[in-house]
């Protein structure tokens, strides 16, 4: 992720905080829930920055954090064969136009909306890094 992502997510961070003070300083009860998009809004940042961060800025739990966060995902067991994972063969080596040396970016997407993008000059071995990223925990 780069500075520039973390630092933005920092600032929502900051001016979600301001809007969980808000509320908790104008809710008609202690007792009232958390209104569903403050609770959108801290998911969303989760998925950026540490739940560990999030959860202390925001005074929340990190375990309500974190069923929120797997209730909102789409259950990987249920896919259906549009949502299935394509896979394509990459050739051994460097063949057509692009050079062996040249700089190569990978970028690989889970069907939960995970990303790993990955540059490199020099040959790593995919098959191995797909697979342990694509496969379920």
């Amino acid at each position: 992720m780069t500075d520039n992502l973390i630092a933005q997510a920092d600032q929502a961070l900051s001016q979600l905080a301001e809007r969980f003070e808000h509320w908790r300083q104008t809710r008609a009860t202690a007792y009232e829930r958390i209104p569903p998009p403050l609770w959108d809004e801290a998911i969303a940042l989760s998925r950026v920055l540490p739940d560990s961060r999030v959860t202390k800025r925001l005074r929340l739990s990190q375990t309500d954090l974190k069923k929120r966060r797997l209730a909102q995902s789409p259950s990987p067991a249920i896919q259906t064969d549009a949502q299935a994972p394509t896979f394509i063969e990459l050739p051994a080596s460097g063949a057509g136009s692009v050079s062996a040396n040249a700089p190569m970016l990978v970028e690989f997407e889970r069907p939960d909306g995970a990303r790993l993008r990955l540059r490199y000059d020099q040959a790593l071995p995919l098959p191995v890094l797909m697979q342990a990223f694509l496969e379920p925990r």
